[in-house]
């Protein structure tokens, strides 16, 4: 007896179902394959397309993108973090 292809086992048990889940099963192989289209495209394409949806805010044309290393520190009042939690240790 000859061995079935993969696909050829899933067409077979396709062909057992009703019009209602052949419809459901139509609709979640589209899902699948936009979630593959999506997934290989460029990062380029995913920035374009999450600015579109309002996801992120791109930049300015020209703009040089900043360092933290290059960001001054900021000056905040009071004690460390580490000295309170020291302090409140003893």
């Amino acid at each position: 007896m000859a061995s079935l292809s993969y696909a050829q086992v899933l067409i077979d048990k396709l062909r057992e179902l009703p019009n209602d889940k052949l419809a459901e099963v139509e609709d979640f192989i589209d899902f699948l394959r936009e979630k593959q289209r999506r997934a290989a495209s460029t990062p380029e394409e995913r920035l374009r397309l999450a600015a579109k949806a309002g996801l992120i805010t791109p930049p300015e044309p020209g703009h040089k993108r900043s360092s933290i290393s290059e960001a001054p520190p900021v000056s905040v009042p009071g004690k460390p973090l580490s000295e309170i939690s020291l302090e409140d240790r003893r």
